[in-house]
């Protein structure tokens, strides 16, 4: 009978041992979901050399074309105009243009000991990152650790890194999303190295502390650095085995601890492991070749352009067949007779254009200098062609000269109000320089604006036929 019970409790014992072996008591942290790290730009930062015949006092900047300890930035590849690099150790530049390969120009000289040979030049990439990801188990007042990869030496120096991100001289800010069961506080960003996170020294550390009962199937959102990259880590430079347009690879880890772990030595109840890449930007470039175009077109009879009391009464739209003539014909005297033209501008000039207007002469006799029509000097006898005055009666003030209207987009020299205020026109025969009319400061799509011409004579004004030449020029800043 003995020896019946020991057989029963062996084949018992035995039985328990299958059971285990079959069916193993063990504990596993579960994944978290949809996690992804969002990077405000996946541009690495720029870590190359000065290399001569850069010079103190020039802006023009060579670079080292072989790579050599973490300088790894060895072409202008993943630079761009407006971007701004420290040379030398200290001073900012910005770049103006990009020459090729192995050159670049600056806004500025460079300044004394900040163009000797492989002197350090970095651009520093500072994306802010945003971690989403769903949560896999409801942890009552836990915290989220976010661990990004650093380098192994100076990865707090402020200087980008060829095996991670760099911390920065300062801090770094971070900015939970509160959820449903996640009410956020006491968060921390530690360097590598730094207290708490010292194992693994090659990743910063990132706490996000909560209040609440935590959840199942909960987004969460972690912010890391800001958009201006003030408190934001430092991108990576390139990699030494990393072609041009080839991304280097890094690992994130994010992990879900209990209230009270200590994440050197606990295992997270929750985590998991996301790739992100780094790779230059893509420079895009093109030549939009500068171009301007001015046309005058004439305007009709009964047009009121240029102010109160100024309406045409000739018509310039078929002027000898062409809108570029003001066929004021028979003249009565002392009675005005008004005419005008249109005056289009467009040029991709950045900084605008100016139209300008001068005659060869004042009105003459078949084209000559005598006898003439002289150029008005309006009301009073005082506008000239540099100052306008109001020319409203014709009686009294013969003479030819002329106004301005405004137009869509320009900027008209002068204007009229409710009056007809004239000028004369500058005179090559005098020797004065063309006058301004309209501008722009800026690219103009089809601006417009209106000459209006005006001519009185009396009884004095020997008979015939009275001509001069305008000539109009559009000078567009590029």
């Amino acid at each position: 009978m003995k020896h019946t019970k020991f057989l029963l409790v062996l084949l018992s014992l035995l039985a328990l041992e299958a059971a285990s072996l079959l069916s193993p008591f063990t504990t596993r942290s579960a994944n978290l979901t949809s996690a992804k790290d969002t990077l405000q730009t996946s541009r690495i930062s720029w870590v190359g050399r000065v290399k001569a015949p850069t010079v103190a006092g020039s802006a023009h900047v060579w670079i080292y074309t072989a790579a050599s300890g973490i300088y790894n930035s060895i072409s202008t590849a993943n630079l761009a105009p407006g971007d701004s690099v420290e040379i030398g150790g200290t001073n900012s530049y910005t770049i103006a243009t990009i020459v090729d390969a192995d050159e670049f120009t600056l806004t500025t000289n460079l300044a004394v000991n900040d163009a000797d040979d492989t002197d350090t030049i970095f651009f520093r990439s500072k994306p802010q990152h945003v971690v989403t990801f769903t949560t896999a188990s409801a942890i009552t007042d836990g915290f989220f650790q976010v661990l990004i990869p650093a380098d192994a030496t100076n990865s707090n120096d402020g200087n980008p890194d060829d095996g991670g991100f760099d911390f920065g001289s300062g801090s770094v800010t971070v900015t939970p999303t509160n959820a449903t069961g996640y009410n956020f506080s006491n968060n921390a960003a530690t360097p590598a190295g730094g207290t708490g996170c010292t194992a693994p020294v090659n990743y910063h550390c990132f706490e996000f502390h909560y209040a609440g009962t935590g959840g199942n199937g909960t987004a969460i959102e972690l912010i890391i650095g800001n958009t201006n990259g003030a408190t934001t880590p430092i991108a990576p430079g390139p990699e030494d085995s990393t072609s041009v347009g080839e991304a280097d690879a890094y690992t994130v880890q994010i992990k879900n601890f209990t209230n009270g772990s200590d994440p050197e030595t606990a295992t997270a109840t929750d985590q998991t492991n996301i790739s992100i890449g780094l790779i230059e930007a893509v420079r895009v470039t093109a030549t939009v070749d500068p171009t301007i175009t001015f046309t005058i077109t004439g305007v009709a009879t009964a047009q009121t352009v240029c102010g109160t009391g100024s309406t045409t009464d000739v018509n310039t739209t078929t002027a000898l067949n062409a809108p570029v003539a003001v066929p004021f014909g028979v003249m009565a005297l002392n009675t005005f007779k008004t005419a005008a033209h249109l005056l289009t501008v467009s040029t991709n000039a950045q900084d605008g254009y100016a139209v300008t207007a001068i005659e060869d002469d004042q009105l003459g006799l078949g084209g000559g200098t005598t006898p003439f029509i002289p150029d008005t000097t309006c009301e009073t006898g005082t506008c000239t062609h540099l100052a306008e005055e109001t020319w409203v009666t014709a009686t009294g003030n013969p003479g030819f000269g002329y106004s301005l209207g405004a137009g869509t987009g320009s900027t008209m020299e002068f204007s009229n109000g409710n009056v007809f205020a004239s000028r004369q026109f500058p005179a090559l025969a005098e020797t004065e320089d063309p006058q301004r009319i309209m501008y722009s400061t800026g690219v103009s799509d089809s601006h417009t604006g209106y000459v209006c011409y005006r001519l009185a004579v009396d009884a004095t004004q020997a008979a015939g036929d009275y001509e001069n030449l305008i000539t109009y020029t559009a000078t567009a800043t590029f």
